[in-house]
């Protein structure tokens, strides 16, 4: 397979075979505003299918209520609430299907790879690899302040229950936003824009900036909206250098299962989900510094891994 590689000022150096530049099918910008516009109403309805699964769920519950203003569900039961909320990205996910299948004419593979056939191994590396990074830096962050985890109270059934809606749905949620924000938006943009950091920095900035409503931003602002930045300019920049949303396609998912089945704690999207541990006492700026370590490392070695060392030297981040 030819891989595109960056040359010194960030350009493709090769556009045979490209995954950004994507030949295959109709590609105008006028498909793309039509199959975006799609998108978001298949997005719309599963918003409000999760909506009326939840009050079908939560009916004669005491307490339990939407807060429009929030737009939460109060005391719900949190791990249900994880279960029926990935009723959105089924949706989403079908309309992504329909778009590239009857609006762009062709397959939705495209969204990952621009071979034959999808590269598990590619997708299983980023999983495994990006998994041990996360368990290292947590496990380092344990060293250093274990007065901040403690183990979670829970019933066995309900962890179960987590971890096996964790292992079936939440690859589900990632490959959606991955086959969206790295598949489908990067090659929309990239029609237009072919210097790779610049590509990765308003894909991935998009990316982020949709994070900003999620409840962790209430620990700081700067700090973890900066942590959502990060992770989407360099997903988006390992797939424009490696060719493929192969690799943060399984960085993504591990990243999010590693979450729902060690880590919860207060004000989080996830809600208090019976996962394995609880954290106290979040530090903004060492969780960020731990995310720099994870990303940085596994941009590192993925490009030395995946992407051709005959060609030109790497553009620098």
């Amino acid at each position: 397979m030819v891989q595109p590689w960056a040359s010194k000022d960030g350009e493709a150096a090769n556009l045979e075979n490209s995954f950004i530049k994507v030949t295959a099918g109709k590609n105008n910008w006028k498909r793309f505003m039509a199959s975006f516009s799609l998108i978001m109403l298949f997005m719309f309805i599963g918003s409000g299918v999760y909506d009326w699964a939840m009050s079908i769920l939560v009916s004669g519950e005491p307490g339990t209520y939407y807060d429009e203003f929030e737009m939460i569900w109060v005391n719900a039961d949190p791990l249900y609430e994880f279960a029926l909320s990935h009723l959105i990205f089924i949706f989403w996910l079908i309309g992504i299907l329909v778009s590239v299948k009857f609006i762009h004419k062709r397959g939705f593979r495209s969204l990952i790879t621009p071979n034959r056939k999808i590269n598990w191994k590619r997708v299983f590396w980023g999983f495994a690899v990006f998994f041990c990074l996360l368990a290292g830096t947590t496990a380092a962050d344990f060293l250093i302040s274990p007065g901040d985890y403690s183990f979670n109270t829970f019933e066995v059934t309900d962890f179960i229950l987590l971890f096996v809606f964790v292992l079936f749905l939440t690859p589900i949620q990632t490959t959606t936003e991955e086959v969206f924000f790295r598949g489908y938006l990067v090659q929309w943009i990239g029609r237009t824009v072919s210097n790779l950091i610049v590509l990765a920095v308003i894909a991935g900035s998009i990316f982020g900036t949709l994070h900003f409503s999620n409840p962790e931003m209430g620990y700081s602002a700067i700090f973890v909206g900066a942590d959502y930045l990060l992770s989407g300019v360099l997903w988006c920049y390992i797939t424009a250098r490696t060719n493929s949303a192969e690799l943060a396609i399984g960085a993504h998912a591990a990243n999010n299962m590693f979450l729902g089945w060690f880590l919860t704690m207060d004000n989080t999207v996830y809600g208090n989900i019976p996962s394995l541990f609880v954290t106290a006492n979040i530090n903004p700026k060492l969780s960020l510094f731990w995310s720099i370590v994870v990303f940085l490392t596994f941009t590192i070695i993925s490009l030395k891994k995946f992407t051709d060392k005959s060609g030109p030297p790497v553009a620098r981040l």
